[in-house]
C-alpha cells in the first residue's frame, strides 16, 4: 500500500508540474477525433477520456505491431497468449477475463468483433497500413453497440495523398521474425488510393508458436460530383499459427520445464479472412451530410487439438458477416448556438456455421452447428454549445438482437436440439464539456453501455455419460449485462512544455456474464464494481528531450454475491508508465521506456485462493532514423531479460496455475524507403 501511495504522489505531483507550467505536445488537443461522436470533433471538446496515437508517434515510439501502441496507455492492458497479435486480449478498466467481449474494436467505424469467443484478431490490422488510433473509455454503447461497455478501440486505415509514391520496407530479428510490406499510395483529382502488401513469418519465442501470414490491403475514394463520394475498402489475410498451450507456473518454478517448452506441440489453427466495404458520403446542402456504409466479410477457421492417447478435436468454422449503417448528420445552429445532430440505424446479420469432429474418453463425436444472430439498432446523439466554451451531449440507442441456433449431433442424434431467441437493450449517455480557454478543459459524463452474450456463451453442450444423455441447450436464464459509469477529468496543455490529463471512474455492473469452470457453463455474477484514476503527463525540459509518465489505478471487485468483494481476475491494480525520448537533428529519436504492471489473480480464480501471477516490470530501447522517405528503426524488447507472464488460467481439476510465458530479450531491425512522392 505504501508502494502505490508513493507511485500515486509522484504522478500527482508530475501532473500538477504540467498542468501549472503547461498547446501542442503529445497531447495535441486540436487533433480531431471521430469515436467519441461518430461526428469530428477536435479532441478538446470531447467529453470522455480519449487519447489519439498517429503514425507519427507509434513509429517514433518504434512500435512493430498493434499491441505495441498500448503499452504507454493508462487504463489499458494488454495479455498477450501466442506472443503476437493473433490472440492478444486488450482490456480497457479492468475487465479481465471477458475483456474480448467488452471492448469494442472498429475500423474506420465498421465492427470487427467476433460474434463468437474467438475474440478480435489484430494481427488482420498491419501497422503500416494504420493512420492513427483511438482509444475511447467508458461505455460507447449508445453509438457503437454491443461490446462496447468498457471502451472502444477506432483504428483509421491510411488514404491516398499527393503524388504517386511507392514505399517498400523489411523488418527482421530474433526468433527468425520477418516481415515484408510493399505499399503504393497517391491521389489524382478527385480518384485517392492507398494498397499494401504485406508477409509475415516468426518461428515465435516458444516451440509450436510459429506464425506466417500474408494480407493485401485497398482503401480507394472517388469524389463522383462535388457533393458526393464513393468510398471502396477491400483486404485478404491468410496464415497459419502454432497453439503452444499452458506452462504450470510450479513447474516453471521448479526447473522442470524451460519457458519455451509446449505443452501442446501439435495443436494449430489457420485463418482466412476477406472483406469488402463501401460507404456513400453526400453533403446536405450546407447543414449536414448523409452517408450509408456496406459491408461483408468471410471467415474461415479450421483449428486442430490434440490430447494424446488418440483424443482429439477438428473444427472448422465460416463466419460470414453482412453490415449495413446509414446516418445522418445536421450541423445547424439551434436559437443561434452552434448544434451537430446525428440519427442512424444499424444492422447487422452474422451467420456461422461450426463443424466439430474427434474422439476422446468419452467416445468419437461428430457435430454441425449452424447460428445466426441478427442486430438492429437506433440511436441519436445531440451535442449543443449553450455558450462558446460550454458542450453539452446527450444520446440514445435501443438495440434489439435474435438468435438463432441449430445443433445437430451425427452420432448421438437425441443430443441435436435448436432454440430461438431474443435480447434488447437501451443505453444512453449525457455528458458536459467546459473550456478552458483553448489550451483545456473539464469534463464530465454518466453513461449506461451494455453487452450481448455472444454465441458460444448461449450454447450449453450436450453429453452422453453411462447411458445418460443431456442435450445441447440454450441457456435462456443468460441475461445481457448493464455497465453504469461516472467520469470526471481534466485535460491542459501550456506552451508545448508541459500538460497532461486526469480522470477519474467509477463502473457498476449487472449481471456480467462469465464462465464457470464447474458448471461447465457461463453464468451472470450479481454485481461488480470497477474504481479508478488514469493519469498522463508530459514534460519537456529542452527541446529535444521528452518526458512523458503514464499512471492508472483500477480496482475491480466483486461487489457482493458468492464471491463477496473479492478481486476481479486478471486485473492488475496498478500500471506504470515512463517513456524518455531524446530527437537529435530532427531526425534521430532515442526512446526508453519502462512499464510496471502489478500482480493480479489468475482467470477463474474468483475465490481469490491461488497465488497471484507475479507483477513485473519491461524496459525496451529503440533508435528511429526517419527522413522525408527513408526510415530505420533499431528495437531491443525486454531489455534485461526479465521472465514474466501477462496471462495465466486457474484449473479447478488440477488445482493448478497455467502461465503462457512472455518473450524474454528480443531485438529488431526496420528499414524502410519512400520512393516518388
Amino acid at each position: 500500500m505504501k508502494k502505490v501511495s508513493f507511485i500515486f504522489f509522484i504522478v500527482i505531483f508530475f501532473a500538477g508540474l504540467g498542468l501549472s507550467m503547461a498547446q501542442e505536445g503529445p497531447f495535441r488537443l486540436q487533433d480531431i477525433v471521430v469515436t467519441a461522436s461518430r461526428i469530428q470533433m477536435p479532441l478538446i471538446e470531447t467529453s470522455t477520456n480519449v487519447t489519439i496515437i498517429s503514425e507519427e508517434d507509434f513509429k517514433a515510439a518504434g512500435a512493430r505491431t498493434l499491441i505495441d501502441i498500448f503499452d504507454m496507455e493508462p487504463g489499458v492492458t494488454t495479455s498477450n497468449l501466442l506472443n503476437n497479435p493473433k490472440r492478444a486480449q486488450v482490456d480497457i478498466r479492468g475487465y479481465g477475463e471477458t475483456a474480448p467481449q467488452n471492448v469494442l474494436f472498429l475500423v474506420d467505424g465498421r465492427r470487427v468483433n467476433s460474434i463468437d469467443l474467438s475474440g478480435t484478431d489484430l494481427s488482420q490490422i498491419p501497422i503500416d497500413a494504420i493512420e492513427r488510433v483511438e482509444i475511447y473509455r467508458g461505455p460507447a454503447s449508445v453509438l457503437f453497440g454491443d461490446n462496447a461497455a468498457a471502451g472502444a478501440v477506432n483504428i483509421i486505415l491510411k488514404k491516398g495523398e499527393g503524388k504517386l509514391k511507392t514505399t517498400a520496407g523489411v523488418s527482421g530479428g530474433s526468433d527468425k521474425y520477418l516481415n515484408s510490406q510493399l505499399s503504393i499510395s497517391g491521389r489524382e483529382g478527385g480518384f485517392s488510393y492507398f494498397a499494401l502488401m504485406s508477409a509475415l513469418n516468426s518461428d515465435g519465442y516458444r516451440h509450436n508458436n510459429y506464425s506466417d501470414a500474408r494480407d493485401i490491403f485497398g482503401n480507394f475514394s472517388f469524389d463522383i460530383l462535388q457533393n458526393l463520394n464513393i468510398a471502396v475498402k477491400a483486404g485478404h489475410h491468410k496464415d497459419k499459427y502454432g497453439l503452444p498451450g499452458a506452462l504450470y507456473i510450479n513447474e516453471l518454478r521448479s526447473g522442470s520445464v524451460d519457458q519455451k517448452d509446449s505443452t501442446h506441440p501439435f495443436d494449430h489453427a489457420r485463418t482466412e479472412d476477406n472483406f469488402i466495404d463501401t460507404e456513400v458520403n453526400a453533403k446536405i446542402g450546407n447543414v449536414g451530410q448523409a452517408s450509408i456504409g456496406g459491408s461483408f466479410r468471410n471467415r474461415l477457421q479450421p483449428s486442430y487439438f490434440f490430447y494424446g492417447s488418440g483424443s482429439f478435436t477438428e473444427s472448422r468454422s465460416n463466419l460470414s458477416t453482412i453490415a449495413l449503417t446509414p446516418k445522418i448528420i445536421i450541423d445547424k445552429p439551434i436559437f443561434g448556438r452552434k448544434s451537430s445532430f446525428v440519427i442512424g440505424w444499424d444492422y447487422y446479420n452474422y451467420s456461422t456455421t461450426v463443424k466439430a469432429a474427434g474422439n476422446s474418453f468419452l467416445g468419437p463425436s461428430n457435430t454441425d452447428t449452424d447460428v445466426e444472430r441478427t442486430d438492429n439498432a437506433f440511436y441519436i446523439n445531440e451535442r449543443f454549445y449553450p455558450f462558446s466554451n460550454l458542450m453539452i451531449e446527450g444520446g440514445y440507442r435501443r438495440h434489439k438482437t435474435r438468435y438463432d441456433i441449430d445443433h445437430r449431433d451425427m452420432i448421438n442424434p437425441v443430443l441435436t436440439s435448436s432454440a430461438l431467441t431474443h435480447q434488447d437493450k437501451e443505453a444512453y449517455r449525457f455528458s458536459i464539456n467546459y473550456l478552458i480557454g483553448k489550451n483545456g478543459a473539464i469534463f464530465g459524463s454518466y453513461g449506461r453501455g451494455f453487452r450481448f452474450p455472444v454465441t458460444d456463451e448461449f450454447v450449453i453442450p450436450g453429453y452422453c455419460f453411462f447411458g445418460y444423455c443431456q442435450p445441447t441447450q440454450v441457456n435462456s436464464a443468460l441475461k445481457p449485462q448493464i455497465t453504469d459509469e461516472i467520469d470526471i477529468g481534466l485535460r491542459y496543455n501550456l506552451l508545448n512544455t508541459a500538460g497532461g490529463s486526469v480522470t477519474v471512474f467509477q463502473a457498476k455492473n449487472k449481471n456480467e456474464i462469465y464462465y464457470d469452470p464447474i458448471l461447465f457453463a457461463n453464468m451472470n455474477y450479481d454485481r461488480t464494481k470497477r474504481t479508478g484514476i488514469e493519469t498522463a503527463v508530459f514534460y519537456r525540459p529542452f527541446d529535444p528531450f521528452l518526458v512523458t509518465v503514464t499512471y492508472s489505478y483500477v480496482k475491480a471487485i466483486f461487489d457482493g454475491g458468492v464471491f463477496g468483494r473479492n478481486d476481479v481476475p486478471l486485473v492488475p491494480n496498478n500500471k506504470l508508465g515512463v517513456k524518455l525520448s531524446y530527437t537529435a537533428l530532427d531526425k534521430l529519436t532515442f526512446n526508453l521506456m519502462a512499464v510496471t504492471r502489478s500482480n493480479c489473480f489468475a482467470i477463474s480464480d474468483q475465490k481469490n485462493q491461488q497465488s497471484k501471477l507475479p507483477g513485473y516490470t519491461t524496459y525496451d530501447a529503440s533508435v528511429v532514423w526517419r527522413t522525408e522517405k527513408f526510415m530505420t528503426l533499431f528495437a531491443i524488447k525486454n531489455l534485461t531479460g526479465k521472465r514474466y507472464s501477462e496471462y495465466g488460467v486457474y484449473s479447478s481439476f488440477a488445482n493448478k496455475v497455467g502461465l503462457y510465458p512472455s518473450p524474454e530479450r528480443q531485438f529488431f531491425l526496420s528499414i524502410q524507403y519512400a520512393f516518388g512522392g
